[in-house]
Order: structure tokens, then sequence, then C-alpha cells
């Protein structure tokens, strides 16, 4: 059977440029429930003993983020040269094409009669979940999974160990992991409303999130400063609602054609792409298309690019207006996503009228064979279905009531993720309001998820009104988003802070490598 799928790799590698006598791989880059997977993660990670304590310092020296569930060193290195023979299932594609890139970066080439193996194995081990892998490094490399997703993860793990160029030859550690992650959302959410960044930056952002095992993009597509997704049926969104952003400028916006490729693109790298169109408050952009969505007695009618929240919001007392065309959006939305989930926003806003709204909302979703989520305010919904997810952003929120229906949340408190807010205290073109010294990494990395109950997982939001450039982006979510990683892929009583610190610092070269333009976190020493 491997011999078959070996032919099938090596007529692959032809047809990107290589041949099974050497060449190196070349591979384009162009790519159940939430709560049932979190309960499969949490009942795998039991079965697990963490590795803060059984792991040995020798061990704590890989440069591995996020830290697996558990390590184990043999003595001596695997000496490896720049041919390798490679097995795998043909059911594998996105951890095949992920260790296909890796090789070809490395300059290792796939031959059949090569001195040692990469293989890439399916198995039944439900102790693995959805998501987890084994990776053993011997004589031969072998990844093994339940799931194409686990094997993709193994791979990551597997490129941290490696250099990040190409060598005459390697040697990698003698090594064993076992690791499963221990939320089921592991998010990253990029505010492209405020200030608009390009769909190649997006792409850019899904391979780094990769790197670090997240698997959730949360991209916020409108608000007051702008409409960024192309919809059909009302075309004004984007040539009046996506013409500017905060501070003024030329915004723009995603065509759905743009944002099908980013789709398939982020599933090439095992991540889902979250939509969220924020209703029925920040709609100043889609006011300013269609001026019938605001109540009469509003004259603010025209395009906004100040930094002002809570001032706009769809007329609520106008349901033969607004219904029609809040179902006509998301409609078009979840013909673009096939997420099951649907971001509805909610934020912000106090009305009478807003618990009807979110329960009409969750009913055009649920009518779309789609889950809501909504922010924190969403809870006010007489009617949450089950599976409906909540995102706790402000830390004292008082959410009893969503979980007394047991609504679980996806946590964002803002004093430890919103990466807005300074990588240090008074840092220029950042945010204050939640917390005034900022939000440092270490006290990103201090965050305990196990204080709150019915968790799915955790996000780090960055909201871009004062956010201007791709740097400045680059500056406010690296290195801190691969401390939101570790807490939501490694169980808390196997973190370590000043290990991660260890860890991470060794990961300088990848940072580097990947052109990412990084805030200097003096804890790290990158100079």
């Amino acid at each position: 059977m491997y011999k078959y799928i070996l032919l099938i790799f090596s007529l692959m590698l032809i047809a990107c440029g290589g041949n099974s006598s050497g060449s190196s791989p070349t591979i384009s880059t162009s790519q159940s429930s939430i709560k049932s997977s979190t309960q499969a993660t949490s009942q795998s990670s039991s079965s697990l003993s963490t590795s803060s304590q059984a792991t040995s310092s020798q061990a704590r020296q890989q440069a591995l983020v996020p830290w697996p569930s558990e390590v184990g060193e043999q003595n001596g290195m695997a000496a490896l040269g720049i041919q390798a023979k490679l097995e795998f299932d043909t059911a594998t594609p996105t951890s095949t094409q992920a260790l296909t890139k890796l090789l070809n970066v490395l300059g290792i080439s796939a031959v059949e009669t090569a001195p040692y193996k990469i293989q890439l194995s399916l198995v039944s081990q439900p102790e693995l979940g959805a998501e987890g892998y084994r990776l053993v490094i011997a004589e031969n490399i072998q990844i093994s999974a339940q799931t194409d997703a686990g094997l993709f993860y193994g791979v990551q793990t597997l490129k941290q160990l490696f250099p990040v160029s190409a060598q005459a030859a390697y040697q990698l550690p003698k090594i064993t992991i076992t690791d499963i992650p221990q939320y089921a959302w592991r998010g990253s959410m990029v505010d492209v409303a405020r200030h608009f960044f390009s769909i190649d930056y997006v792409k850019k952002h899904v391979e780094r999130m990769a790197a670090f095992k997240l698997n959730k993009l949360h991209l916020h597509l409108s608000d007051d400063q702008g409409w960024r997704m192309e919809i059909k049926k009302y075309p004004k969104l984007t040539s009046v609602g996506g013409s500017t952003q905060a501070g003024g400028g030329p915004g723009g916006f995603y065509t759905q054609e743009e944002l099908k490729d980013l789709v398939a693109f982020a599933a090439q790298h095992n991540i889902d792409v979250i939509p969220e169109l924020d209703m029925p408050g920040h709609v100043q952009a889609a006011i300013a298309s269609y001026n019938e969505l605001a109540c009469d007695n509003v004259t603010n009618l025209s395009v906004y690019t100040g930094l002002d929240v809570g001032f706009s919001s769809l007329c609520l007392t106008k349901p033969d207006v607004i219904y029609p065309f809040v179902k006509n959006v998301l409609t078009e939305v979840a013909e673009v996503f096939p997420s099951q989930y649907i971001h509805l926003g909610g934020d912000e806003i106090k009305h009478s009228l807003y618990p009807e709204f979110i329960d009409k909302a969750q009913q055009i979703i649920k009518d779309l064979n789609r889950t809501m989520i909504a922010w924190e305010e969403a809870s006010a919904g007489k009617n949450l279905e089950q599976g409906t997810l909540l995102q706790l952003w402000n830390d004292n929120y008082n959410i009893q009531s969503a979980l007394d229906r047991n609504i679980h949340l996806i946590l964002s408190p803002c004093s430890y993720f919103y990466l807005d807010h300074g990588n240090y205290d008074g840092q220029p073109e950042t945010y204050t309001w939640c917390r005034k010294q900022g939000v440092p990494m270490e006290r990103v990395y201090s965050f305990n998820p196990q204080k709150y109950s019915l968790v799915t997982g955790i996000e780090a939001p960055v909201w871009s009104e004062v956010i201007t450039s791709e740097a400045a982006l680059d500056n406010r979510i690296w290195p801190r988003l691969a401390a939101v990683a570790e807490i939501a892929w490694t169980q808390h009583s196997a973190r370590d802070y000043q290990q991660f610190i260890l860890r991470l610092k060794e990961l300088k070269p990848y940072f580097d490598k990947e052109g990412i333009q990084y805030y200097r976190e003096p804890q790290l020493g990158w100079q």
C-alpha cells in the first residue's frame, strides 16, 4: 500500500517541479459540534499526564510552543540526511501538503531508497481525540493521529524541531511526544473593519496562526467605520460603506471570490474562518449606505471615520425593514463561509427590543443551518439555542444567566487578551480603556481559564481603530499571540512562564524568516 502511495507522492513532486531522484519537493501553499469536540478533548486530556513535573529538564529546553502534553527524550540524536522515504495516507491531504512544504524548505528530497523514512499514519487511538497526535523521532520519523488535523499539528511540532533553513544534514533529538489540545477553539480575531488589511496579509496571518496550532480566524468584517464584505444584493454596502476607514483614507473591501479563496487557503492550514457582521449596533457604514435602516429621527446618515462606539443601530422599531436586510446579508455570508458558526456581533447596544432582535437573528442563522456566536451582551436573548456560543470580553461581566442555560463560552477577557492594548505601559497608539498598564505578554500568559465554567475555548481580539499599518498590526499581535496559543493548547498545570520565555526565545529565527514585524519583548532578549 505504501509503495503505491509513494508512487503517487513522487508523481506529485514531479508535477510540482521535482523528481524522485533527489530534487527538492515543492508545493503550492494556497489551500461536529464544538461541544462534543470539547468533551472529547477534555476526556483525552485527562488520560494523559501533564508534563510540568514528569518532563526532564533536558526536554524542557526543546523550543516547542505550545508546550505538548507529554515529552519523553531518549539519549542521543537522530542523524538525518537530505533524502527521506515518505509514507503517508491518501486521506491526509492537509498534513501531507504541510510536510511537503517543510521538506521543500529544508531541501529534503523524497527518495524510496533513502536511509530513513518520514511516515504520516492514521490510527485508531481514541485517547488522541480529534486533534491530538503522537510524534516519534528515532531511526525514522513517525507521526500518528486519528485525523488529518492531528497529523497536521504533528508536522507543526516537527517544524519547530528542525532549523528554519536548509542544511547539509540534520540532527534532531530522539524524542517521543504525545499531544492533545486543551480546548477545541483556539482563536485570533482581526478587526479589518476599522482599518482595512489586504487579503494577502490575512493569508500570512493564517500561516502564522497555524504554526502555533491556532485553528479559528475570527474576521470582524463590519463596523461603523467600514463594511468589508461584498454583499451582492446590497452593493452600496461596499461602494459607500467600504469607502473609508477610521481616521479617513480609502478603506476597501473583499469580494466574495476573494473570501472564498481565503476560506480554502485557511482550510489547508486547518483553520476555520468565522465571519462577523456586527448587528444591530456598530452599523453606521450600513446606515450610510442604506439610510432606511436607521430610524426616521436619525440625522447622522454619513460615513464615519471617528473612534466613538455605541451610537449607531439598526432601527429595531422597523422590523419590516431590518429583518429582511439581516436575512439577506446572512444568507450571502453563509454561501461564502462554510463554517458552522456565524458571529452576529451584538455588542454595545441598549434597547428594549434588543433581546427580541437576538432571538430573531438567531432563528435566521438557525434556518441557514448554522449556529450563532455573539458577544456577551447577547445573553439577554430569551430563547438562546443549545450550541450557541457567547464571547466574554468584559472581565467581570455577569454571564451567569447564560451559564444557567448551558450556553458555552469563548473567553476573551479584555485585560488579558485585547492585543490592541500596549505591549508595555505607555506604548503609543494603543488602547488603555480596559487596562491602563497595557497587556504585556506576562499578563497574557498569567490567564487561568480554569476559573471559568462551560469553556469552549480562547480567543485574542485585536481592534484596529488606531492600528494603521501591517507593521503596527504585527507589533500588536506578535509575540503575544504565541502566549495565547499556549494557553489554549496546553493544560494550565503544565504551563510555566519562565520556561515559556526560554522556549519562545529560541523561535526568533522563525519570526525573522517569516518577516514578522514583532514587538521586541525585552524578556525574550530579541534585539
